[in-house]
């Protein structure tokens, strides 16, 4: 049975990175029927908070993920400090691991000296051979030790990644690694391993950054006797300078932790489908996928090996395509969800249709709306347009022309078509430039340089407030 298993630590917020390795997860088990455990890994006491876990709960939910829903079971790895303790001392019986009375400073030593001579740091503990009675002797003594694994010396550890292909190891590069504590707490290595073992997990798929880690968690596997579970290594994410992705080194308005995007007025789909991207593609040229249908789509094989450089112009485009994809009424409710005090329970379905024509974000509609749903107002210094050679003269003569082609059009064919047609006859008739005739009427109604088309704008706010937007610029110019 193929189970995959999510395990964050509740010690910090929801990054891009960790909700694509959970995305990831998520498809594999989904594209092949399989499970999915989730396992708080919350061994890190003093800084792990109940905050973040709320917060990755709902952070992963509002993506469309309910672990609490999905998992077959939700673990804590704290819960389970008993067996861990169990299988250290079943290691320690069966001369698997030692105990080490290096000090921090004898190994500091043996680093710079490796340092100085510009080779790499791999240790081998001078107790790894000292006798069992000897060792107790000196834990009963009360000397400071950690617990290492005795690992065979010059031993090729093998492993096929899902991503990378075959990847060998030598075991001279890895030394006599650390395990556990004295006290008999065990640090993530061992922890991961044994509670691998403990969940059946079948796949582990996670970051690059824990690639060095896989040779050791296989020396651990071989150790308590278990089987080694299909490692798969998702690509790092990077900026724009090459870096690790951090929230720390990219601009203040650029989003990295899922509530980033919360705030920005991202809706779910945009980013799900944009975390998809980031290393994975499906070797088409389709690019728009909700949850659903990368359920079907996904495959490991299609994640590129490469880092992934993180675009986020991209990820608005993404969720630009998705408000525009969605149903109207569910876009409203999107936005009636995120809105500030001053545009609460919109239902205004006409200017929601045009407002996502040019918004990438929910954000962003609140600029159309200055002028969609309420009263821009004019500054009539924005009528006239050097470039265009339009002066304010020019603009006042065109807004009454404007006003009288307006003013003919019934109610019932006031809508962007018709009211194109009928400008084109106006602008043919009187000789002019396109732009002599538009740009005036659409910064009547806008009160903006940029901004939706005239035509969609008066079909929005419709004739009465149309006309009286015309005559107001006219009256001030």
């Amino acid at each position: 049975m193929t189970t995959v298993r999510f395990p964050p630590s509740p010690t910090g917020h929801l990054h891009l990175g960790s909700a694509r390795t959970a995305l990831f997860n998520y498809l594999f088990a989904k594209a092949n029927n399989g499970k999915i455990v989730f396992r708080w890994e919350d061994t890190d006491k003093e800084r792990s908070e109940t905050k973040y876990e709320t917060e990755i709960l709902e952070g992963l939910k509002w993506l469309g993920m309910d672990f609490e829903k999905e998992s077959t079971q939700i673990y804590r790895q704290t819960n389970n400090m008993d067996f861990h303790a169990n299988q250290l001392e079943k290691l320690w019986e069966s001369g698997k691991v030692f105990p080490c009375f290096t000090s921090k400073e004898e190994l500091d030593a043996l680093r710079q000296k490796a340092q100085k001579e510009r080779t790499n740091f791999v240790f081998w503990s001078p107790f790894r051979d000292v006798s069992r009675s000897e060792l107790k002797a000196k834990m009963d003594a009360g000397e400071s030790f950690v617990w290492r694994l005795k690992v065979s010396k010059n031993q090729e550890i093998t492993f096929e990644d899902l991503i990378r292909g075959t990847v060998v190891v030598n075991s001279n590069t890895i030394g006599d690694f650390v395990v556990a504590r004295s006290d008999g707490s065990v640090l993530y290595l061992l922890a991961n391993v044994l509670d691998d073992m403990q969940q059946e997990i079948s796949h582990v798929i996670r970051g690059e950054d824990h690639i060095s880690n896989t040779p050791k968690q296989i020396l651990l596997c071989k150790s308590i006797d278990t089987s080694v579970p299909v490692f798969g290594h998702i690509p790092l994410v990077l900026d724009e300078k090459g870096k690790k992705l951090s929230k720390r080194n990219v601009q203040p308005d650029v989003c990295v932790l899922i509530s980033d995007f919360q705030k920005a007025g991202f809706i779910p789909a945009g980013v799900i489908n944009g975390l998809a991207f980031l290393g994975w593609n499906p070797k088409t040229t389709d690019e728009i996928f909700s949850l659903e249908s990368l359920e079907s789509v996904f495959d490991l094989k299609k994640v590129n090996p490469a880092a992934a450089k993180y675009d986020y112009e991209k990820m608005k485009w993404f969720n630009a395509q998705w408000m525009r994809k969605i149903p109207t009424a569910k876009l409203i409710e999107y936005y009636n969800e995120y809105a500030d005090a001053n545009y609460k329970e919109l239902t205004h379905s006409k200017a929601f249709n045009e407002a996502k024509e040019k918004a990438k974000t929910l954000d962003e509609f609140t600029t159309e709306f200055e002028y969609l749903i309420k009263d821009p107002g004019i500054d009539v210094t924005k009528l006239a347009h050097e470039k265009m050679q339009i002066t304010s003269v020019l603009a006042k003569t065109m807004l009454f022309e404007v006003r009288t082609m307006l003013e003919k059009i019934e109610e019932k064919n006031f809508n962007r078509t018709f009211i194109r047609e009928e400008a084109v006859k106006v602008i043919k008739r009187l000789g002019c430039k396109n732009g002599h005739f538009l740009w005036p009427f659409r910064v009547a109604l806008s009160n903006s340089e940029k901004s939706s088309g005239p035509f969609e704008i008066a079909e929005v706010i419709e004739k009465n407030e149309t006309i009286s937007r015309i005559t107001r610029a006219i009256e001030n110019v």
